[in-house]
């Protein structure tokens, strides 16, 4: 009997099969299965549809889920020098190397092959794989500095990438918008998205636009997705070199600078500036600085520095990170300054710190270096704010020099080239920055003689300016700048007039001779302007 009832069907029909340890009946199964994929197809559909709707916010969603470091590429070794200077056994901050010119040779130039300029002396095989070249403008930019551009510092480099807010002409370059698939409209804040249109539709009923438009406020936004573009662009670069419309660069300094770096390191170089602050962990109570380069005197990623910044790794179940303009959207819309956002993404996102090499990388203009023993035996890399006329004067100063000696040009070499011997000169201003004046009742402000006199005699004087029948003293060595007469005096008070103790300079100079060769100084944080 109990081996009949073993036997027996469950009265519950859900239960037949299952009670007595037989398997389930699978009528129903098909049925289960197609609403499986009918529901996996739903969501699939769904993301699609988000994803096309707001893409950032699907990009996003894995970093907030997992956090963003579980798709952030794993530490790498620190580089060959720490984040501040590297003092070897003598103190010095700085390293004697016996570099040499990239540069073609005159003599080894086939003169058949008709006129020559300096581009036929460039060596433009660097510029195809080595290093990559990124220049940075605006819609809005100012046309003779666009010019003064493209006929020095990019008229050798064949394969520039030229990254704006709009789509334009660059010269015979054609820009990228690389504002406009981020999507501009999500990425920017409103008022600076009404910026960014603005001036696009002004391009395109071809209303010229000036310097001074307010497009200086979308500048931020094209920093991180312009490295993002020059590793689309170029991305078996070792260099990728960044600067701006008004940047000045000497190129040879910059090739002998690389050839003593392993691009298959994580390099970041240029002036160093204080960036973002920053908790080194959730229960830390103390804030760190992050360090970035100042844009406007250029900065280079090695290959390696620049691919951990923008390829996205997987996670250990496949799944992709997010773009880097995606991941760091919300810093830059409420960040001042793309180049601080740029520096911190680096330092939280690649590992990579900023090798401070100023002020080889120079934050001032030509007319504002404060010569001396700061900016003296250090090769010049670059300088900020470098006007139309200017550049074209370096460009042929650059190219006229190199041809003279073999050793990298120096910031001693700058002073006495663009200075020349002068003791005095009208509508000038070389007392802007870095000076002092003396109580109101001394005698130096009786006559420009006077202010002269005094500042001979006054150790801490190197030069002076005259204006306003008052008398301005400099602690630094400056150019100066042309500066014509303004204020409420009579005529001659009114006149900007400027001297130098010659003297001085000259002293300093044959004390000053660079004799053990040129200062490349050593990465650096401390070190700073």
């Amino acid at each position: 009997m109990l081996a009949v009832r073993r036997f027996l069907r469950s009265p519950n029909p859900l239960m037949n099969g299952h009670a007595i340890g037989f398997p389930r009946s699978t009528p129903s199964s098909p049925r289960r299965w197609i609403r499986l994929l009918l529901t996996i197809a739903i969501i699939g559909v769904g993301v699609n549809v988000l994803f096309f709707l707001d893409p950032p916010f699907v990009e996003k969603l894995p970093g907030q889920v997992l956090g963003n470091q579980a798709f952030h590429p794993k530490p790498v070794a620190s580089a060959p020098h720490g984040h501040d200077t590297q003092d070897d056994s003598n103190g010095q901050d700085y390293w004697l190397w016996d570099t040499k010119s990239q540069y073609y040779k005159k003599e080894n130039i086939d003169w058949n092959v008709g006129i020559m300029d300096e581009c036929f002396l460039f060596p433009k095989h660097l510029t195809r794989k080595k290093v990559q070249a990124v220049i940075k403008t605006g819609v809005a930019d100012d046309r003779a500095r666009t010019d003064a551009m493209l006929n020095t510092v990019i008229k050798c480099i064949r394969n520039v990438l030229v990254i704006s807010d709009a789509d334009h002409k660059y010269g015979g370059w054609k820009t990228v918008d690389v504002l406009a698939d981020l999507p501009a409209k999500t990425y920017m804040t409103e008022e600076d998205y009404t910026i960014y249109e603005t001036q696009k539709n002004a391009t395109r009923d071809k209303k010229e636009l000036h310097q001074g438009h307010e497009g200086w406020k979308i500048d931020k936004y094209k920093f991180l997705p312009q490295v993002e573009r020059a590793i689309q662009h170029n991305p078996d670069a070792e260099w990728y070199v960044f600067l701006e419309s008004d940047t000045y660069l000497f190129w040879d300094n910059i090739f002998r600078l690389l050839d003593n770096y392993d691009a298959s390191l994580p390099y970041y170089f240029g002036s160093p500036a204080p960036g973002r602050k920053y908790r080194p962990d959730k229960n830390s109570e103390e804030e760190e600085q992050a360090w970035f380069a100042y844009g406007g005197s250029g900065f280079i990623l090695s290959k390696t520095a620049a691919h951990r910044l923008v390829d996205r790794p997987r996670n250990g179940l496949g799944v992709k990170g997010a773009r880097l303009t995606t991941e760091y959207q919300e810093l830059i819309r409420n960040d001042c300054c793309g180049d601080s956002v740029l520096g911190y993404a680096l330092h939280d996102k690649a590992g990579v710190e900023v090798s401070g090499l100023w002020p080889m990388f120079n934050p001032h203009r030509l007319e504002d270096v404060p010569f001396g023993k700061d900016y003296w035996c250090e090769p010049i890399i670059s300088l900020h704010k470098t006007g139309p006329g200017p550049m074209k004067d370096l460009w042929v100063w650059d190219n006229g020099q190199r041809e003279q000696h073999e050793r990298p040009l120096l910031y001693r070499d700058l002073l006495f080239s663009f200075h020349g011997n002068f003791s005095q000169r009208e509508n000038w201003d070389a007392a802007f920055d870095a000076g002092f004046q003396l109580d109101d009742d001394s005698i130096v402000h009786t006559s420009l003689q006077a202010c002269e006199t005094g500042c001979f005699s006054n150790e801490e004087c190197w030069q002076y300016t005259w204006h306003g029948a008052h008398c301005y003293y400099s602690r630094a060595l400056y150019i100066g700048r042309y500066k014509e007469p303004d204020g409420y005096h009579n005529e001659t008070d009114r006149k900007y007039i400027s001297g130098w103790d010659l003297d001085k300079i000259q002293t300093w100079s044959v004390k000053n001779t660079c004799e053990e060769g040129p200062h490349w100084v050593k990465p650096s944080v401390k070190r700073k302007y």
